[in-house]
């Protein structure tokens, strides 16, 4: 059993202090996928805090690591898509603003500490259409299965398999097109 799921499993039981090591395994991968979908660090925060608040509210019956990671990113990956039917509206980021996001992306992966090899996929997959960017994102960086991936994506799991394997050969593309190999990454 991992942390995240003990943590959760000792909340449940009472151990308030637990919410805070739920909140350290999971937060900077529900920041970077959030920020995914709305291109903006300080919302993407707010959905990211809004949805350990409703892991706590709600407490819904979890057992294994992999059912609190999916969990959790259902709920970023809705409050997400709420929040941008919400701001429809809204127009383009002036550059200065962009510039503020791509800084503020950068700090997060830094926290993370990814390799470089990491960070390279990371950037190259931003250019890819959004299903593609969260089928990838689910399935690698958040460490779920097809299945999980494609309930939280409300597709079927052929669809999803489907998209994978399209995304994967889109983002071959982008990357082979920046000059990195498979010996690169």
């Amino acid at each position: 059993m991992e942390k995240g799921i003990e943590s959760y499993l000792q909340f449940l039981k009472g151990d308030q202090t637990e919410m805070r090591c739920i909140v350290e395994a999971y937060w900077d991968n529900m920041l970077l996928f959030t920020n995914g979908y709305v291109h903006n660090v300080s919302d993407a925060e707010d959905i990211a805090q809004e949805a350990l608040i409703e892991l706590a509210v709600r407490k819904p019956r979890l057992e294994e690591e992999h059912q609190l990671k999916a969990y959790l990113f259902k709920v970023c990956r809705n409050k997400a898509l709420n929040h941008l039917k919400k701001y429809q509206r809204m127009v383009g980021l002036s550059p200065e603003a962009e510039e503020f996001i791509e800084d503020e992306t950068e700090q997060i992966e830094q926290r993370m500490e990814m390799k470089e090899s990491s960070r390279l996929l990371h950037h190259a997959m931003l250019k890819l259409p959004q299903n593609y960017r969260e089928i990838l994102y689910l399935r690698y960086f958040g460490d779920l299965s097809m299945k999980e991936a494609a309930r939280i994506m409300r597709v079927t799991e052929k669809q999803a398999t489907a998209t994978a394997y399209q995304a994967r050969q889109q983002l071959r593309k982008i990357l082979e097109k920046e000059g990195y190999s498979g010996e690169d990454l």
